[in-house]
């Protein structure tokens, strides 16, 4: 009976140290996936930080919109101008050169 006893236990023993080295790899996997996920949302964050500095200024792209758009009247207003002026400055010619002929 005492054999029957230590075979079993000796067999649990070995069982039980089996089991243990098993978990142990698996604390070591999950330890180490754990840094690379710290190592993978540092890098994260930094991306993250670059993108909300990045599109801080879309903001500021309306204001700019709107501004374009007022600035796009004036210049036509403007050609508008200059064009009125070009045909009176042409006009002015033709006499100066149609009266000079005369």
């Amino acid at each position: 009976m005492d054999t029957a006893i230590i075979v079993v236990w000796s067999a649990t023993l070995v069982i039980a140290l089996i089991l243990t080295l098993v978990i142990l790899k698996l604390v070591f996997l999950i330890v180490r996936t754990e840094r690379d996920i710290l190592q993978l949302a540092a890098t994260t964050l930094t991306a993250a930080q670059g993108i909300v500095r990045n599109t801080a200024l879309i903001e500021g792209l309306e204001t700019t919109k709107g501004v374009a758009g007022k600035i796009l009247a004036v210049a036509g207003a403007i050609d508008a101008g200059s064009a009125s002026i070009d045909g009176k400055l042409r006009s002015v010619g033709a006499a100066l050169i149609g009266g000079g002929r005369s």
